[in-house]
């Protein structure tokens, strides 16, 4: 049999440009040049209407619509809810600035006291810095910054014979240098426990704990995508306007303080389709535990991992 009569991929006997087992298109031999791989590239990239633009322009402008399809069972068109998440969260940590309550570098984890040790020499901390206490972990997990570093400089005192010490700046580089990534892995930390949330207040509608958590990744996928385009926006002001021009810094925690319970809103009462009121108090509960989680769970996860890799 000629082997163009059969799929390149499963075997299947091909009666059409498509194998009907598989799905791919026959394989012929222009498929092995360079210029079909690009002709697919930017085909990819400027197919407006392909399920990557599509999904994305979901997510950020129509709140909830991804997780209704979802639930109701029209995922074909759509990025798969984990596949979103996972590529919006790389983008956030790879993009040239980020932060927010994800990212927490040294300076955020600790007291005003390590802040001052750690503070490089053309480095001014204000004194609300200066006299913060850092996290709810802090006072626990302080004291191992303090042995680790004493411990760091006694090594390198005595393999330099005194010549040279280690000291808080030290420990901060190597601790930011690892931060991101571990801010990357953990950052999904927060979706169960939003995810029961919503599994409790909506109990009676009997959904499945994964619709519940794919409300969730949705919601997060949106939450870093939005803090992106808002630093980025920030930085992109402070580049081409005059100081005297620029919003105050203020404005952009209140643009997202406004725009994730709003967006939480919508998307609850798309998603469960609920009424004003009851999305309202479940985004309200969503949203405490969010925080709560934040606060008490992934800094403290996240400053544990970071310090045990450092």
């Amino acid at each position: 049999m000629d082997p163009g009569e059969t799929c390149a991929n499963c075997g299947a006997v091909l009666g059409g440009e498509y194998c009907h087992a598989c799905g791919q298109k026959r394989f012929v031999a222009s498929d092995r040049r360079f210029g079909h791989l690009l002709r697919q590239f930017l085909a990819s990239a400027t197919d407006l209407d392909g399920r990557i633009w599509r999904t994305l322009r979901a997510l950020l402008l129509r709140p909830g619509l991804l997780s209704r399809e979802y639930m109701e069972g029209r995922r074909a068109g759509w990025i798969s809810p984990v596949s979103l998440f996972l590529a919006v969260s790389v983008v956030y940590f790879l993009a040239p600035l980020h932060g927010g309550d994800f990212a927490l570098q040294f300076m955020q984890q600790v007291s005003g006291r390590v802040r001052a040790l750690a503070a490089s020499p053309d480095e001014r901390l204000s004194a609300e810095q200066l006299a913060g206490t850092g996290q709810a972990h802090t006072r626990f997990t302080e004291r191992w910054v303090d042995a680790r570093v004493r411990a760091r400089d006694a090594a390198a005192r005595q393999a330099s014979n005194g010549a040279a010490g280690y000291g808080y700046r030290d420990y901060r580089n190597a601790y930011d240098a690892k931060a991101d990534e571990v801010s990357k892995a953990l950052v999904i930390l927060h979706v169960p426990l939003a995810a029961l949330v919503l599994a409790v207040l909506f109990a009676r509608q009997r959904r499945y704990f994964a619709e519940h958590f794919v409300v969730a990744l949705h919601y997060f996928a949106f939450a870093l995508a939005s803090l992106l385009i808002v630093i980025q926006m920030r930085a992109l002001l402070r580049f081409s306007l005059p100081a005297a021009w620029l919003p105050p810094e203020a404005t952009y925690d209140w643009t997202m303080r406004v725009l994730l319970p709003v967006y939480a809103v919508l998307a609850l009462r798309r998603s469960y389709a609920v009424g004003w009121g009851a999305a309202i108090a479940a985004a309200a509960a969503m949203l405490a535990v969010i925080v709560a989680a934040n606060l008490y769970v992934y800094r403290a996860v996240q400053f544990a991992v970071t310090f045990a890799l450092t």
